[in-house]
C-alpha cells in the first residue's frame, strides 16, 4: 500500500521591510481623461448650438430629397413604380411642464445698467433660470465689483460666495472665476464672471468685499489661481508643501495609494495584510465595513 502524498506547506510571504513605496504614475486608476467639451453656460453659445442644429436638420432634409430624386429617376429608367416621396418629420409637441432653463437674452435692469456703465468691458450678459450673469473682461473685475457695491441703482452689499472652475478643453481660457453677489436691501442676486488663462493673476476683491479673503485663499489652494494685492495669499485647506491643486481636472480623484489596492482581487489576502500593516503604522483604518 502506497503512502499518501502530503502536499508541501504553502509558502508564507513576508511583508517587505522598509517604507511602503507606491508607484502613483503607473496606476491605471490615475489615468485622467480630459473632457472634450467646454460646458460653459453662455447665451451666445446656446444661440450657436441652436443655429448649428437647424443647419444640420436642413442638410439632412436636402439629402433625403436628393436621394428621393435619384431613386425616382432610377425607377423610371427601369420601368418600376416610383418610391414614396419623403415626409419631413414634424417636431413632437412637448406637453411636459418641466422645461429646460435655456439661457435667454438679458432684460433685467441691473444687467443693462452694468452694460451701459462699463461699455466694452462687458463681454456678455444673459439670464438663465431666473439668475443674472454678467461676463466681464478679466482685467475689469475690480471696477465692476466696486460699481455693484457703491452704485445707488445696484447696492449689492454682500459677496455671498466666490468660486472657480477648471476648463482644460477650452482654447482661450483655462478657468472661470465667479463672484456671487447679494443685495440684502433689494433682495436680489447677481453673478459676475471672468474667464482667465493659465498664469493670469486677477485683482483681489478683498478691498471691496472683505469676505473674499478666505474664499480667494480656497481658490488659490484648490485651483492654483493667485490674486493680486491679497493680504495673505497662502493655502487654507492643504499644507503649504502640498503638491498639486485638488479641484483641477487633471488631479487624481483616488487616494494616495491606500484606495488603489483592489482587495477583492487579492484572494490570498497578502496585499491586504501588507496594506493593513502599513496603515497601522500610519494610524489609518483600512478595514472595509461589512454588512452582517
Amino acid at each position: 500500500m502506497t503512502e499518501p502524498i502530503i502536499p508541501p506547506a504553502p509558502e508564507v510571504l513576508e511583508a517587505p521591510a522598509g517604507p511602503y513605496v507606491y508607484d502613483y504614475a503607473a496606476s491605471p486608476q490615475r489615468q485622467v481623461v480630459m473632457p472634450k467639451t467646454v460646458p460653459l453656460p453662455s447665451y451666445r453659445t446656446y444661440l450657436a448650438e441652436v443655429k448649428a442644429a437647424a443647419e444640420a436638420d436642413e442638410a439632412k432634409w436636402k439629402k433625403m430629397q436628393a436621394d428621393y430624386e435619384t431613386a425616382k429617376a432610377k425607377a423610371e429608367a427601369e420601368g418600376k413604380d416610383a418610391p414614396k416621396p419623403p415626409v419631413r418629420p414634424v417636431p413632437r409637441k412637448d406637453d411636459n411642464d418641466l422645461k429646460t432653463p435655456w439661457p435667454q437674452e438679458a432684460k433685467d435692469a441691473d444687467l443693462l445698467l452694468l452694460q451701459e456703465v462699463l461699455g466694452a468691458k462687458v463681454e456678455e450678459i444673459f439670464e438663465q433660470a431666473g439668475e443674472l450673469t454678467c461676463q466681464l473682461e478679466k482685467g475689469a473685475i475690480h471696477e465692476a465689483l466696486t460699481l455693484c457695491r457703491e452704485h445707488e441703482g445696484l447696492r449689492y452689499e454682500m459677496l455671498a460666495d466666490q468660486s472657480a472652475t477648471h476648463y482644460p478643453a477650452a482654447n482661450d481660457f483655462a478657468y472661470s472665476v465667479v463672484y456671487h453677489l447679494t443685495s440684502i436691501s433689494r433682495r436680489k442676486r447677481l453673478r459676475l464672471r471672468i474667464l482667465v488663462p493659465e498664469g493670469f493673476v486677477p485683482e483681489s476683491a478683498c478691498s471691496v468685499y472683505p469676505s473674499a479673503n478666505w474664499m480667494e485663499r480656497e481658490i488659490f489652494d484648490m485651483l492654483g489661481i493667485s490674486f493680486a494685492n491679497h493680504p495673505d495669499m497662502t493655502r487654507i485647506l492643504c499644507p503649504d508643501d502640498w503638491e498639486g491643486h485638488a479641484l483641477r481636472k487633471d488631479y487624481p480623484v483616488v487616494g494616495w495609494g491606500q484606495r488603489d489596492v483592489a482587495f477583492r482581487e487579492d484572494r490570498g489576502g497578502m496585499i491586504e495584510r501588507i496594506a493593513l500593516q502599513k496603515a497601522g503604522q500610519l494610524g489609518i483604518n483600512l478595514k472595509q465595513p461589512k454588512a452582517d
